[in-house]
């Protein structure tokens, strides 16, 4: 299961690497596939309205590197627990704004989405360490703080 969770989180932390760098680096776009189109006349008006709103500022800029910061996390296993936290809000954000606003079932969303609950089914135990050591590596023990509030067994100490 840990190396079936290693090779998810690395496919989804370059997915979400990619996805981020494509908006500072416009040559990637031409990579990537077409998102599609929304479904109805009531979805174009939200999605045109939505994203019109995006543009003018520069929120969409600070997701985008969010993005890229939690692919990083995702991939380096020390730090994974809260690529996951990360990535969790970033992707359930984007499944609604695709269900909800675009009207549509993107297969690379659900994959994503789906890849981001595996991995937070499978590291839910570490995510008690989040707030002791800062990482989510503790895999349940939760025995990564003594009593004076020091790491000790999180990442080799850290």
């Amino acid at each position: 299961m840990k190396k079936t969770a290693n090779i998810v989180a690395i496919l989804l932390g370059v997915a979400f690497i990619i996805f981020g760098v494509s908006h500072f680096v416009p040559a990637v776009k031409s990579f990537l596939p077409a998102p599609p189109p929304p479904n109805g006349e009531e979805a174009v008006k939200l999605t045109t309205a939505f994203f019109t709103g995006l543009a003018g500022s520069s929120y969409l800029t600070v997701i985008k590197a969010l993005e890229i910061i939690a692919g990083l996390l995702l991939i380096v296993q020390c730090t994974r627990g809260w690529g996951v936290v990360l990535s969790g809000a970033i992707l359930f954000n984007i499944f609604f704004v695709n269900v909800l606003i675009m009207n549509i079932w993107n297969p690379i969303v659900i994959a994503m989405v789906l890849a981001g609950l595996f991995l937070a089914w499978v590291g839910r135990k570490g995510f008690c360490c989040l707030a002791c050591c800062g990482s989510g590596e503790c895999l349940g023990t939760c025995g990564c703080c003594n009593k004076d509030g020091q790491s000790g067994g999180c990442c080799g100490g850290k």
